[in-house]
């Protein structure tokens, strides 16, 4: 789709469409308040409900915030969840439900990168904003959509940031990226591979089947090749078995893992092996960030426990409020406009600006280790002093 078309299209409806509801402001009852609505496009049942669940509750406490700081403001901000269930068709048709909210300025979601990815084109076709709180897949800002904007550190980029920050540092005389051919994993080594290449040293890539992977001929045949480094590039359920099948093997380098490793269940079930290791996550350590300090206060009392998916859904939701604060959006063709003129954004997560694609101007990282039973914040790929 060509960008300036595109614009040109929302301009159009921009001058046809209607506000946001008027409603009784319920902080200040005696004034009438403008209505705006962010909608969430998670599931909210099936396996994944609960994580969908934590993005609604960081998207409502981000909008909680803002209303109790605005109380005598004349917009009120709302969320309407919409449960995907974690399917292309019952994502698609809540973007017409959503379509049909005048209120409705901008959408969060959805959880999973096949889904969102099949849903682009509703977006698009419906003028609508999405930010996407938890999809890292390159796929996701290559198909030519311009109304789509990332919080996580793209795949690929981040299999870079890994190799440039903490791998350049090792001694090491051959690597391998090691993962599993499917939907996450790949593009992450890519990324390590292409920058240790340019980098001028040594380095390979091994695909496992990860229909038929057998953890200990895998391990075998990747220590016959001798590296003396691994880069683990998928999740602790799929790849995790590798690692004690490679130490049996007579493997004695070091190991780099992908956020597929960021959680405790890899302390507990690998954490002696894996002693060392530094694993990276596109989520800062929130306790680090003085200038949150009273945003998390607040968010510990509204919510039980600050997850990723809680944290992503406040600053998706942040991202979508700061526009409309500061572009006076009425509705999602003017919000969309305020975007694709990009801007700042400061966050619970961090400062962001957008490329044209909706992937981070300025991706980052930060990296953890293993150590004493536990992950060890260690740096940032990308120093900005936001976390001390």
């Amino acid at each position: 789709m060509k960008r300036t078309a595109f614009l040109a299209g929302i301009g159009a409806a921009a001058a046809t469409a209607h506000a946001g509801a008027q409603v009784q402001n319920p902080l200040n009852p005696t004034q009438i308040a403008r209505q705006l609505t962010i909608a969430v496009n998670v599931p909210l049942s099936g396996p994944l409900g609960q994580y969908g669940a934590q993005v609604v509750q960081g998207v409502k406490a981000a909008i909680d915030e803002t209303n109790l700081l605005n109380a005598l403001g004349t917009t009120v901000f709302g969320v309407r969840p919409l449960d995907d269930q974690n399917n292309e068709s019952i994502s698609i048709g809540n973007v017409s439900v959503a379509a049909a909210d005048q209120s409705i300025l901008g959408i969060v979601g959805n959880l999973t990168a096949d889904v969102t990815i099949e849903t682009l084109t509703q977006y698009a076709n419906n003028n609508f904003a999405l930010i996407a709180p938890t999809v890292h897949a390159d796929a996701l800002t290559q198909r030519g959509f311009h109304n789509v904007y990332r919080l996580p550190t793209r795949d690929d980029v981040a299999g870079r940031l890994f190799a440039s920050t903490v791998f350049r540092k090792q001694p090491s005389s051959f690597a391998l990226a090691v993962t599993l051919d499917g939907d996450y994993g790949p593009d992450v080594a890519h990324g390590f591979v292409q920058q240790v290449k340019a980098d001028r040293r040594s380095v390979d890539v091994v695909t496992l089947p990860a229909n038929s992977f057998d953890a200990a001929s895998s391990a075998r045949a990747i220590v016959e090749r001798s590296p003396d480094y691994l880069f683990l590039c998928g999740t602790l359920t799929q790849l995790g078995p590798i690692v004690p099948a490679l130490l049996t093997a007579g493997y004695n380098g070091l190991f780099g893992l992908s956020d597929g490793f960021f959680t405790q269940d890899t302390i507990t079930q690998y954490g002696p092996h894996l002693n060392g290791a530094i694993v990276f996550s596109p989520l800062p350590p929130l306790d680090r960030i003085p200038s949150i300090f009273q945003q998390m206060s607040d968010l510990r009392r509204e919510v039980s426990s600050i997850t990723a998916e809680v944290a992503y859904g406040y600053a998706a939701a942040q991202v979508i409020i700061q526009t409309q604060q500061r572009t006076n959006a009425i509705n999602r063709y003017s919000l969309l406009q305020g975007l694709q003129l990009q801007g700042s954004f400061t966050t619970l997560i961090g400062p962001y600006s957008f490329d044209p694609f909706g992937d981070p101007m300025v991706p980052n990282l930060y990296f953890f280790k293993i150590s004493d039973k536990t992950f060890t914040y260690t740096e940032p790929a990308v120093r900005n002093g936001f976390v001390v």
